[in-house]
């Protein structure tokens, strides 16, 4: 009896993108790229052709499909990466609805649409075409990028994890030194208990003679989102003559505090320890 052909790397990546945007999407929409590997991990189940390491660079398979074809969604518009994570877009969300072959498809024809509308090779009066190689090379070719992506989300996650296993006044004291060695002075910095919703004031000079003054208050709760409600109780205290609002969220915001940031008369400024958040006032920590 014939042994059954081994599935094509599209054809296992139409699975493996599958999951990690339900991964993201289960996530809120953003995940690090190593928690986005974990969840596939437990969402399919591998066998060996997946778990074996390309002879050339010694990556594990199933990784190295997965970042290859990742490349699809994003020109495809279905996730995003920034600064070591992806985010699932809406795009990507209605995308989920349809079939794991369909979906990594739609993904492949996107991006090759994306690439004939790339500026023409010189001296040809034709776009530029994809060339047909073997999927093994190509996701090999890749593997320098994926490195990259790797050791870029590994060094973000440490730092995820040092500022999460921070105090929630060793957490103020360090917003207080980035502001600090942002050029800023910072006269006040709340003690331990109420703060009447300032943890910290910032001057653009040590006299505070300069505007605006920077009034900050400091959430470190990382289970927990800041919400509308807090934004606008900052922006309820805020000397609007003089001063803007920061607010600083380990957590990250709901969108309707990110709204209530974006709308208001008052300029408040977030930061949370994410990258990428689109067109909303989100600065990463």
């Amino acid at each position: 009896m014939a042994a059954k052909p081994k599935p094509t790397s599209k054809a296992r990546a139409s699975v493996f993108i599958k999951a990690a945007m339900e991964a993201l999407n289960e996530a809120g929409g953003s995940l690090p790229l190593r928690d986005v590997k974990k969840a596939v991990a437990q969402k399919v189940i591998f066998d060996e052709h997946d778990l074996a390491r390309y002879e050339k660079t010694g990556y594990i398979r199933w990784e190295s499909v997965l970042h290859f074809y990742s490349i699809d969604a994003v020109k495809a518009g279905f996730i995003r990466k920034n600064g070591g994570r992806w985010h699932l877009t809406d795009e990507g969300r209605e995308a989920l609805k349809l079939p794991a072959k369909e979906l990594l498809d739609e993904a492949v024809r996107r991006y090759r649409v994306w690439k004939a509308e790339q500026p023409t090779d010189p001296g040809s009066a034709k776009p530029a075409e994809l060339p047909v190689v073997d999927e093994d090379a190509a996701v090999i070719a890749t593997e320098r990028a994926f490195v990259l992506e790797t050791a870029e989300s590994e060094a973000r996650g440490e730092i995820e994890d040092f500022v999460t296993a921070l105090g929630p006044y060793e957490f103020q004291e360090l917003v207080a030194a980035l502001l600090r060695g942002m050029g800023y002075s910072t006269p006040h910095i709340a003690a331990r208990g109420p703060d009447g919703g300032t943890d910290i004031l910032a001057y653009p000079d040590a006299l505070g003679a300069k505007t605006p003054h920077v009034r900050v208050q400091v959430k470190h709760r990382q289970s927990q989102k800041a919400s509308r409600e807090e934004i606008a109780a900052l922006r309820g205290i805020i000397r609007q003559d003089r001063e803007i609002g920061l607010f600083v969220a380990s957590g990250g915001f709901t969108p309707q505090a990110m709204a209530e940031a974006r709308n208001g008369a008052v300029h408040i400024q977030l930061m949370d320890l994410d990258f990428g958040n689109g067109d909303v006032p989100v600065k990463p920590f």
